[in-house]
């Protein structure tokens, strides 16, 4: 694999309220990624490590996960814990049910942990880093925002959308005034979208409070995407269930994000 000095940016994918599509939206973009030949890193921070079983991975006693980065300080310890997935071109930092301890863990570091454990860590070699964070605005989120460059706030059209984005937005400035300046909040996804007047309304109720924000890709509600992550499938594997409509929704999520895919991927 060829590597570069250029970085690539670190994507947090959240939510404080669970079920919403942050896994969802992880794998599908990790697997349009990987499908123009690109090569993605997805860092799992959520106890329930679905992005982890989602990609084929079952941690062993030997494997370093997320809650060995969180549970030391180490600079660089990021580097020993990628794997390799079932997925072409996508690697892992697999997570266990054991990272949700460590929201009352008291150390004062702790939510530098996982910048220190990627700081100096050559991530050269992938196009994007996606990290599926868990659904709380807790000590392990608070880790990840710290560590990345750019939030992608995933949420379905309902009554509750615009309040739970404004808690993510809240956070993320707190974050940006006292420890991570760089941060900001890069598009808001609408996730499981069907087709009623519900989730219209709700949809343009966003669109007028965020605008641009709001990323005009939304991600339809099709049963194809939990086909695809119990078989461990990328979605741009999949055949049937109208897996189609899923891969182009990721394709056009993809292109409104600050990644880079000119020039030749990495071999």
């Amino acid at each position: 694999m060829s590597t570069s000095s250029k970085q690539p940016r670190k994507f947090a994918i959240c939510n404080q309220k669970g079920g919403v599509g942050k896994t969802a939206t992880t794998l599908g973009l990790a697997s349009a990624l990987a499908d123009k030949g690109r090569h993605v890193l997805v860092i799992d921070m959520d106890p329930q490590a679905n992005a982890t079983t989602g990609l084929g991975v079952d941690v062993d006693d030997d494997m370093r996960t997320t809650f060995d980065l969180m549970s030391v300080t180490g600079e660089g310890a990021a580097a020993d814990a990628v794997v390799a997935t079932e997925w072409d071109r996508v690697d892992l930092i697999a997570a266990t049910q054991s990272l949700a301890n460590l929201e009352a863990d008291g150390a004062n570091d702790l939510i530098f942990r996982l910048d220190i454990a990627l700081e100096g860590v050559d991530l050269s070699p992938y196009s994007a880093v996606f990290i599926d964070c868990p659904p709380s605005l807790g000590k392990l989120l608070f880790a990840v925002l710290c560590a990345c460059d750019s939030v992608i706030a995933v949420t379905e059209p309902t009554i509750d959308s615009v309040r739970a984005i404004t808690k993510v937005e809240e956070t993320i400035t707190n974050v940006k005034r006292r420890a991570n300046p760089r941060l900001e909040l890069e598009k808001i996804v609408l996730s499981k979208k069907r087709r009623t007047s519900e989730h219209q309304y709700r949809e343009d109720e966003l669109r007028a409070a965020y605008g641009e924000l709001v990323a005009r890709a939304g991600i339809p509600e099709l049963a194809a995407r939990q086909d695809a992550h119990s078989s461990h499938t990328p979605i741009h594997s999949y055949k049937g269930g109208r897996a189609i409509d899923l891969q182009v929704a990721y394709d056009a999520l993809l292109k409104e994000l600050s990644i880079d895919l000119l020039g030749e991927p990495a071999a």
